[in-house]
């Protein structure tokens, strides 16, 4: 299920471990990790735990309001939790740029505070290391949050779990598919069944191909998966006849989607990691460089 595995997480800690970090839920495979067990063995431990809910911060708090209650907790409501990441400009509908970390206590929130108080500018004291943060991005959070509220909040996670789950349940009955994890909340990944004679990457880029649609591509183990928004959900059942169709194509022309996707990730498995690195550094010096000025 691709969860956090608390046993091998024990086996890990040592004198030098500060804190321990779980996923509600992990980006690529949509599985809540079992926070409550790590809670309990970070208290005994005398280490802190981060619980990372960037993706699901305004889906998973309102999931038991919405009638599908999260596998395990995940806030401040379990001891042992002393942090948590949340982005508003995901499920939030904030723009891009609003993200929070929040802290169980103000004795905590006070090591991110940044002082320069020798500074021949004068004392600077601010609260993150960040320094000037646009106050446009945060008065359009406060504006969405105002515009949703609770009960929007509650209405959006009802579509987007029930549509993550009815998808997650019809990925098992296409022939040569199998889900990755599980589908606790806004993500569903899958990839093919070993022996199947599928290509989960070949699929994607058919499915795009044939309905549109852009799917994650995950490494370690091979899978595709899919974020489920507002829109998505309007269209689950078109994604699973499309999918079904995409599976179908791939199948009876599998020639024509060797490449793409399937050959950049079955090339990428072979090669080193430090080049890989490399050609990922040249792709980003291109994003960003300027054409030179001819006088």
């Amino acid at each position: 299920e691709q969860a956090v595995d608390v046993a091998h997480v024990r086996s890990l800690i040592d004198s030098n471990t500060v804190a321990l970090v779980g996923s509600a839920p992990q980006f690529a495979t949509g599985t809540i990790d079992p926070i409550e067990e790590l809670a309990e063995l970070a208290e005994a431990r005398g280490i802190g735990l981060h619980v990372d809910c960037c993706l699901g911060g305004f889906v998973v708090p309102f999931m038991a309001a919405a009638g599908s209650p999260p596998p395990h907790g995940f806030d401040f409501t379990v001891r042992g939790v002393n942090t948590i990441s949340c982005d508003p400009h995901k499920y939030g509908f904030a723009p891009k740029g609003a993200s929070v970390l929040m802290f169980r206590s103000k004795e905590l929130r006070h090591h991110m505070y940044t002082f320069a108080t020798e500074w021949t500018g004068g004392i600077y004291a601010t609260p993150t290391m960040l320094g000037s943060r646009p106050g446009g991005v945060v008065a359009a959070t406060w504006a969405a949050m105002m515009r949703y509220g609770e009960a929007g909040y509650v209405e959006s996670t009802a579509q987007i779990v029930g549509a993550t789950r009815r998808i997650a349940e019809a990925i098992p009955t296409i022939g040569g598919l199998e889900l990755v994890g599980r589908a606790d909340a806004c993500v569903v990944a899958f990839g093919a069944k070993q022996g199947s004679g599928l290509n989960c990457y070949s699929v994607a880029d058919c499915l795009k191909e044939i309905g549109g649609w852009e799917l994650a591509t995950l490494q370690n183990p091979a899978a595709v998966h899919l974020a489920v928004t507002l829109p998505t959900a309007k269209n689950a059942t078109r994604f699973v006849d499309e999918l079904r169709a995409a599976v179908a194509t791939v199948r009876s022309e599998p020639e024509k989607y060797k490449g793409g996707s399937a050959g950049l990730y079955g090339m990428a498995s072979s090669l080193p990691t430090s080049f890989i690195e490399e050609t990922a550094k040249v792709y980003l010096d291109t994003m960003t460089a300027c054409p030179e000025s001819h006088k």
